[in-house]
């Protein structure tokens, strides 16, 4: 496998002294309250996660378009952390295993020992794990190196209504493009790399061929919306471990919640038509929730 281009990337077997790799991944999926997740997982003193959310390890070595940008982003919040980290503390204060910690996941040459290392900063007592949505559509290849380097990982995934998903994705990228017109809506709509991160089934059905049953949790944005302490409290029951009443009074906060707005009648025929078979195929596997979401457009 190779890394962004530069060179070979070997698979280690099991944790050389001094690394670790995680014991959960929330693999995604993208606009479907991950962002929620990591905030709140985070409150949780029986859980450890990275300084930042979103590693992208697999995805940068697996997901072409990763590669182009995830390095950039890991600088672009490592360097403000670095920043208000030594104008927050006194230098007498400085923790030197944390400051290298965030310089080696802004500057680390990307490798299974790189991985290893940050998990590595993990306290033995604890759980760790991370939430990076662009897992979910790895190939089968990327799969395998997660299990390769952690047999025993749980996953988490969580999913939302395919079409919202697919115009909360939309309305993100025309915002950061400044994009207005209807024709450039109704191209994003038409973008395969849309639809793939919406195709639930095959996206279940990748991962669930090398984990079993009682370490995939799934949960939905509905539920997130509906009663997110209940949500959080089962994925700590998934993870066995304990959800602290203060950290269950805080899962109602916000994050990153914008303003609704209607989808353009073009743009939702067409998001219609490209994700019938989604809801079907979905619907088999949930059928609640497959078809209450089916119901809401067909």
């Amino acid at each position: 496998m190779r890394n962004g281009g530069v060179g070979v990337v070997p698979v280690m077997s099991g944790a050389p002294a001094g690394l670790r790799y995680p014991d959960f991944l929330c693999i995604g999926v993208q606009k479907s309250a991950t962002t929620w997740l990591d905030s709140n997982l985070r409150r949780i003193p029986a859980l450890w996660l990275p300084p930042m959310k979103e590693l992208q390890y697999f995805s940068q070595l697996y997901n072409p378009r990763t590669k182009i940008w995830a390095p950039g982003q890991r600088r672009a919040r490592m360097e403000p952390a670095l920043e208000r980290y030594r104008k927050n503390t006194p230098p007498a204060e400085w923790d030197d295993r944390y400051l290298a910690l965030l310089t080696d996941i802004m500057e680390g040459q990307l490798s299974d020992e790189w991985y290893g290392r940050i998990f590595g900063h993990a306290p033995p007592d604890k759980l760790c794990g991370e939430v990076t949505p662009d897992y979910a559509v790895m190939p089968r290849q990327g799969i395998d190196h997660v299990f390769a380097l952690a047999p025993e990982v749980r996953i988490i995934l969580s999913l939302r209504d395919p079409i919202e998903r697919c115009w909360s994705q939309i309305r993100m990228f025309t915002r950061k493009r400044k994009i207005t017109e209807l024709s450039d809506l109704e191209r994003l709509a038409n973008h395969q790399q849309l639809v793939a991160r919406t195709n639930y089934p095959a996206i279940i059905g990748r991962w669930r061929t090398l984990v079993p049953e009682e370490r995939f949790h799934v949960f939905f944005m509905d539920e997130v919306a509906a009663d997110p302490a209940r949500v959080l409290e089962e994925v700590c029951r998934f993870l066995e471990r304990d959800c602290p009443k203060n950290v269950l009074e805080k899962a109602a906060q916000a994050v990153h919640v914008g303003a609704a707005k209607e989808i353009p009648a073009p743009v939702l025929d067409i998001l219609k038509r490209r994700l019938q078979s989604v809801y079907q195929e979905f619907a088999v596997l949930y059928p609640d929730v497959g078809a209450r979401w089916a119901s809401r457009y067909y």
